[in-house]
């Protein structure tokens, strides 16, 4: 019993593994995707738009992305 405990429980842990990679390869795409409409000269009012957000709160949330231009 205690050995399939410790099987799902490796399961679970390589699952939550696998979702933080992708999570942060995601992160990666979008931040290099904010990047590239900026440089093409998007604005952060469209940016904020696509997310439901106002043009300051785009900024906010992608601030970083921008700062490694």
């Amino acid at each position: 019993m205690a050995e399939k405990q410790a099987d799902t429980r490796a399961a679970a842990l390589a699952a939550l593994d696998a979702a933080r990679q992708a999570r942060e390869a995601a992160d990666l795409a979008e931040h290099a995707a904010v990047r590239e409409a900026r440089r093409a000269g998007a604005s952060w009012s469209r940016i904020g738009e696509l997310y439901g957000l106002t043009k300051q709160g785009a900024q906010q949330r992608f601030k970083r992305a921008t700062d490694a231009q």
